[in-house]
């Protein structure tokens, strides 16, 4: 699993390629026990991108990584 800790999205290039899933945790700042409490199962991650992540820097508007929109919700076992 990746997690990115970031305030912008990142060229993840090859970590994206090896990971089996991602998180983006956005800054969590005094909220990262959120962002563990997600990892270790205690809470279910939910969630849409309100903007595309680029798969590269040049152009970034075409053949995103992931469109606007993506994302994921899913409940605990």
């Amino acid at each position: 699993m990746l997690v990115v800790i970031s305030g912008r999205p990142l060229i993840l290039g090859r970590a994206f390629e090896k990971a089996s899933a991602v998180v983006a945790a956005w800054l969590p700042g005094t909220e990262g026990g959120g962002v563990s409490d997600m990892l270790l199962g205690k809470h279910a991650p939910t969630g849409k991108l309100g903007f595309s992540w680029p798969r590269a820097t040049e152009p970034l508007h075409a053949n995103p990584l992931f469109p606007l929109g993506f994302g994921l919700e899913y409940g605990l076992a």
